[in-house]
């Protein structure tokens, strides 16, 4: 049985549309902007030593009290995922863009 090749064409489109949703639904749910806030934030433990060292007069930096407990997941993979996403992402907005004047002049 021989593979069509228009039926290999849909499942790659398939595929590249799915990871692409998937990457996009992952960059606009916020969850870069999330990561970094929980970087700033001061634990309750932290908290408490710099007001106790701020009543005793002790001089503060900020740095002292921040902890970066964060695993860093980044990698290559998720590199090319972010920029092949965008690229779909230009692609497919061009795209309609381009359509959507055509249907204008055509509607004109």
């Amino acid at each position: 049985m021989k593979i069509k090749p228009k039926k290999i064409f849909n499942t790659i489109i398939f595929v590249l549309f799915t990871l692409y949703i998937s990457f996009y639904i992952a960059s606009v749910s916020g969850y870069y902007e999330y990561e970094k806030k929980e970087e700033t934030t001061l634990t309750n433990e932290k908290m408490k030593e710099f007001e106790k060292d701020l009543k005793e007069g002790k001089k503060v930096d900020i740095k002292k009290y921040l902890t970066d407990n964060t695993k860093k997941y980044d990698n290559k993979v998720t590199d090319i995922g972010n920029t092949l996403s965008d690229m779909i992402n230009n692609g497919i907005s061009g795209g309609l863009e381009k359509t959507f004047k055509v249907v204008e002049k055509l509607i004109e």
